[in-house]
């Protein structure tokens, strides 16, 4: 008996010992990815990069916080290129005799996709891994193509596939199973909001008006509308939301951040753009807070001078970080150290002290 209960107490100390060196482990991992995460510290180690202005097709976005992807066009193709922002080296990941349309860096930064066309009646659209190796791909009978990939599923994708008449067909891809699923929809653009949900804003006639929210069940073809009415903007990030929506008394956008039950609220002027309510993008960190534009007066931003703060908003604050003369889009790394802006993404800057700096230097 002495002998049973001597065996146990040894396998208990033995599974005790195993299970904080499991956890001792887990935070030597924690820790080692922290430190391995280099960050642009100061603006003064940017090191600028020299491009001729036609061998400029767009600057897609962050891969890390020190490297950004752009597309160079030449006589031999249209090229994937990542640069860091530190060491001034730049690197070829994937190249195409086809024309890029669009690119996007998927949030997790893990893979890029591309939409290509070698026609005007089809598009190819074909998902990299970030060192340029083709994943996955598929083509449809149209070159314009809205797309929305899910942030929190790297293996879904809605689109809507436009015809010549302004008609669509909407899709769900599930690039794990090489599969396309057709669903209908009132309204070609959304947000994901779960896995199996999409969220819809169905707008009345007037754009002015704002609109009314919808989840729309993708697998099951299923629309539940919902109590959220003169909707501008929505957004989504794993558990988080944000919507922003006009109160007309005020002439105010509200702006409502949510994760769970807790909320972060506020107000600021509504612009417009082209006749239409401007909400500035919105950034996701990892940490599901944002960084975004807010307008500082109401009117149009595309005839007058229109400061924005920029600032950091999380569902405990709503921080400054700095100020635009005039709206310019912005887009940020995942960690929100540093963004790019500039209506070419030409400058970079820093978001713990604020400060802006050219970092593609586009000549002739």
């Amino acid at each position: 008996m002495k002998k049973i209960a001597y065996l146990l107490l040894i396998s208990a100390v033995f599974l005790a010992a195993c299970q904080q060196q499991h956890l001792n482990s887990k935070d030597e991992q924690k820790q080692s990815e922290k430190k391995s995460i280099e960050t642009v510290k100061t603006i003064s180690n940017v090191v600028p990069y020299r491009l001729k202005t036609d061998e400029l097709h767009s600057v897609v976005g962050f891969l890390s916080e020190i490297e950004v992807l752009f597309i160079k066009q030449d006589q031999k193709g249209e090229h994937l290129v990542r640069y860091n922002l530190l060491t001034g080296k730049k690197k070829t990941i994937y190249s195409t005799n086809d024309d890029i349309i669009q690119a996007f860096i998927h949030p997790s930064m893990k893979q890029i996709l591309i939409q290509t066309a070698s026609n005007e009646k089809k598009a190819k659209v074909t998902i990299l891994s970030v060192e340029g190796k083709p994943l996955h791909h598929f083509e449809v009978t149209s070159s314009e193509l809205s797309i929305v990939w899910n942030p929190n599923n790297v293996d879904l994708l809605a689109f809507a596939s436009f015809s010549d008449n302004f008609s669509y067909k909407s899709y769900v891809y599930e690039s794990k199973k090489e599969q396309l699923h057709e669903f209908q929809s009132e309204n070609p653009f959304w947000v994901w909001l779960t896995d199996d949900t999409l969220w819809m804003n169905r707008m009345s006639n007037n754009p002015l008006n704002g609109g009314t929210l919808s989840k729309v069940d993708w697998r099951n073809n299923k629309e539940t509308p919902l109590s959220n009415h003169q909707v501008v903007y929505m957004n989504s990030y794993k558990q988080s939301t944000l919507i922003v929506s006009m109160d007309f008394k005020r002439e105010e956008f509200q702006y409502v951040l949510q994760k769970g039950t807790q909320k972060q609220v506020w107000e600021t002027p509504a612009v417009t753009n082209f006749s239409q309510w401007f909400v500035p993008e919105v950034q996701w960190l990892d940490d599901q807070s944002i960084i975004t534009l807010l307008p500082t007066k109401s009117g149009k931003i595309d005839e007058e001078e229109n400061p924005f703060q920029l600032v950091h908003a999380s569902i405990h604050s709503v921080q400054q970080i700095g100020e635009m003369k005039n709206y310019e889009p912005i887009v940020c790394s995942s960690k929100g150290s540093v963004c790019l802006t500039g209506f070419n993404y030409e400058k970079v800057f820093t978001t713990k002290k604020f400060k802006v700096k050219d970092w593609l230097l586009l000549q002739g």
